[in-house]
């Protein structure tokens, strides 16, 4: 789909909303209202799959097939993948880490086996 087409979709759904372009990695952040879940999309994953699959993904109704592994560390995305073992095990130190955020301990189990499958390549 074209991306202007994605942007007018993101807009035109009231549990929606566009948060964030990174120009660097050309990836595309929004952010679904209800779960207050934040998806990176890169440029070519909205360029190569539709509407229905995206919307899909975004609401949380489908699981996203994991192109690259992002997070956000002092407010820059950052691709995982680039990372040497050190910076990976400090990852997996931050997300054991218990820093008051409701819902962060619910996750840590499926977050660290993200670290160990990217480690493990």
């Amino acid at each position: 789909m074209e991306v202007a087409d994605f942007f007018a979709k993101v807009y035109d759904n009231k549990d929606l909303e566009g948060v964030a372009i990174d120009l660097d990695s050309g990836c595309v952040a929004v952010h679904h209202k209800p779960s207050k879940v934040c998806t990176a999309l890169p440029r070519a994953a909205i360029e190569k799959t539709d509407w229905a699959t995206l919307e899909d993904v975004l609401t949380g109704r489908r699981e996203p097939e994991v192109l690259y592994h992002m997070t956000r560390i002092v407010g820059y995305y950052s691709r995982v993948e680039n990372w040497n073992n050190s910076k990976l095990g400090e990852m997996k130190a931050r997300i054991q880490g218990h820093y008051g955020l409701d819902g962060a301990v619910s996750k840590t189990k499926d977050r660290l086996e993200a670290v160990n499958q990217i480690q493990n390549q």
